[in-house]
């Protein structure tokens, strides 16, 4: 496994951690030796929140599709045939 793979399976877990969850890792990572000195508190770094990979992924610059979107998907059926 590359530290590229684990380092992206770690946060697609963190991800899915309930709060109570990631509260008790984030105790784990902190008794541990080698993780404790990467979980201290930064004062000076602000927290950086990651985006979502999917948002914007449905703009398509013709306003709300979602309001349209049975006249739409008719459309698109009507072509295929």
């Amino acid at each position: 496994m590359t530290a590229g793979h684990a380092h992206e399976e770690l946060h697609h877990l963190v991800d899915r951690l309930s709060p109570n969850q990631a509260r008790r890792l984030l105790r784990l990572v902190k008794t541990d030796p080698e993780l404790a000195e990467a979980a201290e508190d930064q004062p000076d770094e602000p927290v950086q929140r990651r985006r979502l990979s999917i948002a914007g992924i449905g703009a398509s610059g013709q306003g709300d599709l979602s309001e349209r979107v049975e006249d739409l998907l008719a459309e698109r059926f009507n072509q295929s045939m």
